[in-house]
């Protein structure tokens, strides 16, 4: 296939008054060519994002000629140059996504070539199945997007649902019936000849995320697993995927081979997106102005370090694991202490930006071992680790989603240490985690149960790592509302005002504002069973008063949790 095919098929598209049925016997001829001719390399972005514009053009022919091109294009590039399908993976991907909505001759290649972008970029298309897929606002596309898991497991045995096993047990508590019971059938069938450590997890995310028992009760029953059910003593690897939000310590963190990953864990993996479609890739403008409170970790006299490949990155950090084994002791806090620093150096350098896949593969391993590091009573190493957080967020943003989950156990705990130092550091690291990464529901419910802890410490910090989420994830409202994490904050802000600690309840007074701005309503109800000082206290941080509403972004107040003690190490 020609350059000169792709600009053709360009002109045409930017055309004002495009001609339909030059187009669409353009797009057929290149569907027939996409099966049997190689397409030129340069040519392959033109034609991907012309075909994404086409796939949702309002006439139905284009429409469906587009998407029929962009699913036969994406076999040919899987059979010619992998490595392209992951450059485009987050462009590509979320259109797959969206189209499983569709009648049953588009999804059904939809599924198709999805199935085959899973093979080449796995870690990539889970990312976007994750957002485009469980969170996507149309339940038909959240229904067919655990049917595809199922086709996929049927059709590639390697696959693993144990990286996705918080977005499917999250499905079971679905506003929509027939998506309900779409994810119960996915579960059964995922699971249904799965090992029992397998099982182990499956009815621990159950009993985690508040199942309701009867729905519990329908899953467990038909997957045979007992209510009592105790975790084996000797782990038995239930897939042969790594899991990529495991943060458990264990006995021994050996990681498994990149030989044994998915091709693409192995090939180079430069200009991988780190965002899927749809999610902005800039931060906030104001959720930026809260970062800047922070003192960056930046002005560490730590260089850069730069490598020349993905295999030479794999070297690197699999050299790191070693040290993490067992317990802390005085023998081997110190070279802890020297990898946390080799992998701050790592991620400052080239390594995300050109090896994302490698990276993020390795981390995986690397992962119980920070939390460890964030945990150490040694107040120099437990800050470098939480540094290590903090560049690890600014740097891959989205990228490292999979892990904020067992971060914000190892930090939160941390925040209500009796050290200022380590106790600042936590808070720190929390609030650029928030700020960079994506919303999630589970995420919610840790903020919330921070601000009923018995630490008053905590709850302070808590306040500011809610207002942040609030300000943050604004666009997420229907997912909060869909997850019940609005009542979550409804009840942490209530608790707040009346929290004995005249700090805490100041603290939470601009996160009021904030809930109000999202859900005015609800707000309403929380001031007006105010007593009239807390009501008087409360509407002096009123940001927008009726003569100023258009400066409401100027006058939000500071977000009160942070402390601006700057980072000690």
């Amino acid at each position: 296939m020609s350059y000169s095919d792709a600009l053709s098929l360009q002109r045409q598209f930017s055309q004002r008054e495009i001609d339909i049925d030059s187009l669409v016997n353009f797009l057929s001829y290149l569907r027939h060519e996409f099966k049997h001719q190689a397409v030129e390399p340069k040519a392959i972005e033109i034609y991907f994002f012309c075909l994404i514009k086409g796939s949702f053009y309002q006439n139905i022919k284009v429409s469906q000629y587009s998407f029929a091109c962009l699913c036969h294009l994406v076999k040919r590039i899987y059979f010619q140059d992998q490595p392209k399908l992951r450059r485009y993976a987050n462009d590509v991907v979320p259109v797959l996504i969206e189209k499983l909505a569709e009648n049953s001759k588009v999804h059904d290649i939809s599924r198709k070539a999805l199935t085959d972008y899973w093979r080449a970029t796995s870690l990539e298309v889970e990312r976007c199945l994750r957002k485009a897929g469980f969170l996507n606002e149309s339940f038909i596309v959240r229904e067919q997007t655990l049917k595809f898991l199922c086709s996929l497991q049927a059709a590639e045995p390697k696959f693993s649902p144990r990286t996705l096993l918080f977005d499917i047990v999250s499905t079971l508590r679905d506003p929509v019936e027939s998506v309900r019971s779409a994810c119960k059938d996915c579960v059964v069938d995922l699971y249904k000849n799965a090992a029992l450590q397998a099982m182990t997890e499956l009815k621990g995310e159950i009993q985690n995320q508040k199942i309701s028992s009867n729905m519990a009760s329908e899953v467990l029953s038909a997957l045979r697993i007992q209510e009592n059910m105790e975790e084996p003593k000797t782990p038995v690897a239930p897939f042969e995927a790594p899991d990529a939000a495991s943060n458990v310590d264990m006995p021994s963190m050996k990681r498994t081979p990149l030989a044994v990953l998915p091709v693409q864990a192995q090939d180079e993996n430069r200009n991988v997106p780190s965002m899927p479609l749809g999610v902005s890739q800039a931060v906030p403008q104001s959720v930026e102005v809260f970062l800047q409170q922070i003192p960056a970790s930046a002005n560490d006299d730590l260089k850069p370090a730069f490598v020349a490949s993905s295999s030479d990155l794999e070297i690197q950090m699999e050299g790191l694991i070693s040290a993490f084994d067992g317990k802390e002791t005085e023998a081997n806090w110190a070279q802890r202490q020297k990898n946390i620093m080799i992998l701050r150096e790592i991620i400052r350098g080239n390594a995300y930006e050109d090896h994302a896949i490698t990276f993020i593969t390795c981390l995986r391993s690397l992962s119980g071992g920070i939390n460890k590091a964030v945990s150490s009573l040694r107040t120099t190493l437990s800050a470098h680790g939480c540094k290590l957080i903090m560049d690890l967020a600014s740097t891959a943003k989205n990228g490292i989603d999979p892990f904020v989950d067992g971060f914000m156990q190892s930090l939160v705990k941390l925040s209500s240490s009796t050290k200022k130092i380590a106790a600042q550091n936590a808070n720190f690291a929390i609030t650029v985690l928030l700020g960079y990464t994506s919303f999630q529901p589970r995420v919610a419910g840790m903020i919330s149960s921070a601000c009923r802890d018995k630490n008053a410490q905590t709850r302070l910090y808590a306040a500011g790592w809610l207002q942040l989420t609030l300000i943050a994830h604004q666009a997420h409202k229907t997912i909060m509302e869909s997850f019940n994490c609005v009542e979550l904050f409804e009840n942490c802000i209530k608790s707040g005002l009346a929290d004995a600690n005249p700090k805490v309840r100041e603290a939470v007074r601009p996160t009021y504002w904030e809930f109000q701005s999202i859900w005015p309503q609800r707000a309403a109800v929380i001031i007006k069973n105010l007593d009239t000082m807390a009501k008087k206290a409360l509407e002096k941080l009123n940001p927008k008063p009726e003569s100023t509403v258009h400066k409401a972004e100027e006058k939000r107040p500071p977000l009160r949790g942070i402390d601006r003690v700057a980072l000690k190490s």
